[in-house]
């Protein structure tokens, strides 16, 4: 399978971009942060493909994106009023918040875990393709697992050619750096899970003293 480049900038790519995800294929996407692999977040043959594509361990759950904060309740259930004060201050951004998954989500994407990491992410050419598309889908980064995340076009076509059937190359906004931070809200107490680009003292501010952090910068989603 060759993979194509398909150019951000263009509406037409992006309309093709959707097509091939809504048909089971996957696309690497330019997101606020790095270059994600996008496949049908509710789909569990595409799900599947993305392990695979990314030699990733099938016991890590994998995270969302979604395009606008009215969209969660697609894919989580019991969102609590902490989780929208945090929503409120950091979305569009680089706060992924783990939630309880709603009965339609694959349990493939939970690794069966019940609990599902979703965030609306920043960049023009993302929610573009998420406002074509009109559903969510799998935001993990677009590597091969153990690598670096791919923070240019070409770092994600050195990793995955010939594993995806496209990649949507950027204009300019993917900055590179820290990946998102994750809070579990899945849990009585909210739980850091991965302490990225959010600091811990802004996700205290908001959330309150009572937080643990239990994440390094390097740790999954999902595990602690």
């Amino acid at each position: 399978m060759a993979t194509r480049l398909l150019s951000g900038s263009s509406a037409a790519a992006i309309v093709e971009a959707a097509r091939i995800i809504r048909s089971g294929g996957l696309v690497v996407v330019p997101t606020d942060t790095v270059y994600g692999l996008a496949a049908a977040a509710l789909n569990p043959d595409a799900i599947a493909r993305v392990f695979e594509a990314k030699e990733r361990p099938s016991d890590l759950r994998l995270p969302l994106l979604i395009g606008t904060a009215a969209d969660l309740p697609v894919v989580a259930r019991a969102i609590p009023r902490v989780a929208w004060r945090l929503i409120d201050r950091f979305w569009p951004g680089p706060l992924t918040i783990v939630l309880p998954a709603a009965a339609t989500v694959p349990g493939i994407l939970t690794a069966n875990g019940g609990s599902v990491g979703a965030r609306v992410p920043a960049g023009r050419t993302i929610l573009r393709l998420l406002e074509v598309l009109g559903e969510p889908i799998v935001g993990t980064s677009a590597n091969i697992s153990g690598e670096p995340p791919a923070s240019a076009a070409s770092d994600a076509l050195r990793q995955l050619d010939g594993r995806v059937e496209a990649i949507l190359e950027g204009d300019g906004e993917v900055r590179g750096g820290l990946p998102s931070s994750v809070i579990d809200l899945s849990r009585r107490v909210p739980t850091v899970r991965r302490a990225g680009a959010i600091s811990i003292d802004d996700l205290r501010a908001v959330v309150g003293t009572r937080m643990e952090v239990v994440g390094t910068l390097t740790g999954p989603v999902g595990k602690p």
